[in-house]
């Protein structure tokens, strides 16, 4: 393997090669960067990649593109039936452990899990011959992802290594809390209709005259006329990139976001926290890691307690001060250098050490 630990100094005596696999059904490739809406795979895909790089390794990423290989910032990316056409010291794929066959001779294979991974999933898309077959460590995003995953499954080792933030919102301007505007930035089938249902009931929120501004639904998708979202302070919006998300956070109160079972880090909360949002929570899946209960956000327990505590956080300016200042710690906790220096420990090999644990009953 060619990678050596940091002198003192921190200088690097040799680099690393490693193929990031991106086997998602969007096509894209890294010219798309920053002009294109991606999702959370492809987005932490790229980031990885760059933060990698710019650590002195050679990465090459693989995408579901067919215009041949291109050469971005250092990161060359290849269409996904050449990604084992390049040496490897790590070969990653996102979710798929197939594509993990393909890895070039001495490339430890790593299958990196950004959602759950049920055995009846795994047996319907034909994964259990592949986990068998090739044993790859996993890496997951959170620790309760990784409690959450089967301990059926043959991985070699089990490590977590979170996301970063993206730097566009790191490096702009926190909000300062002066509006009443809560903003929703998930998907529609993860809690968006009965949130909306609690926010239509709650009187506070209307005499507060807060806003919910919802962000890639449209009103005709939950059943809404322009009439009805008018009347209850909702403001539907088309789906942003990151610099249309960072503008919009940049004069938001708080983020209003259950959380999802099938959630396993919340890109979309831990970026409005590093803008100073604090999130309202039901707490479901990574949202009960995300978010700490008075510290960086609030907890509830109901859809109806959910908003009676953003009503409660449009109200009341000094817990806003103190959950705005709890959000603020993920500007500097969580980046993509740290992200990259974790998975450079994991190349190094301290990870193994999770592989005893694997073998016991």
């Amino acid at each position: 393997m060619g990678l050596e630990r940091e002198s003192r100094r921190g200088t690097r005596t040799t680099m690393a090669r490693i193929t990031l696999i991106c086997p998602t059904h969007t096509r894209f490739s890294l010219a798309d960067w920053g002009t294109a809406a991606l999702g959370g795979i492809e987005t932490t895909t790229i980031e990885l990649a760059r933060a990698l790089t710019a650590r002195g390794h050679r990465l090459v990423v693989a995408t579901r593109q067919e215009a041949g290989p291109i050469e971005v910032d250092g990161v060359l990316n290849v269409p996904l039936a050449d990604a084992g056409r390049h040496p490897a010291d790590l070969f990653v794929s996102s979710n798929d452990p197939g594509p993990l066959g393909a890895a070039p001779a001495g490339a430890r294979r790593v299958l990196w899990l950004h959602n759950p991974l049920a055995l009846e999933k795994a047996v319907r898309r034909r994964y259990i011959g592949a986990l068998v077959r090739l044993r790859p460590d996993a890496v997951f995003v959170g620790t309760v992802a990784r409690a959450a995953m089967s301990r059926l499954y043959p991985f070699a080792s089990r490590t977590v290594i979170p996301h970063g933030v993206s730097d566009i919102f790191r490096q702009a301007a926190p909000t300062d809390g002066s509006s009443r505007r809560f903003v929703w930035a998930s998907q529609r089938q993860r809690g968006l209709e009965p949130t909306l249902d609690a926010w239509k009931r709650n009187g506070e929120l209307r005499a507060a005259r807060a806003e919910l501004h919802v962000y890639g639904t449209a009103a005709s998708e939950v059943g809404w006329t322009p009439e009805e979202a008018r009347a209850a302070g909702v403001v539907f919006h088309p789906r942003q990139d990151q610099a249309g998300l960072a503008a919009a956070y940049s004069g938001a109160r708080a983020m209003i976001y259950p959380g999802a079972h099938d959630e396993t880090f919340c890109l979309a909360a831990a970026e409005a926290q590093a803008m100073g949002l604090p999130v309202v929570t039901l707490g479901i899946g990574s949202l009960s890691e995300r978010v700490q209960h008075g510290v960086n956000g609030l907890v509830a327990n109901s859809y109806g307690e959910l908003l009676a505590l953003s009503a409660h956080l449009a109200r009341d300016d000094s817990l806003w001060r103190l959950l705005h200042a709890g959000a603020g710690h993920q500007r500097d906790l969580l980046t993509w250098d740290r992200s990259a220096r974790l998975w450079e420990a994991f190349l190094l090999g301290g990870s193994r050490d999770d592989a005893e644990d694997e073998r016991k009953p």
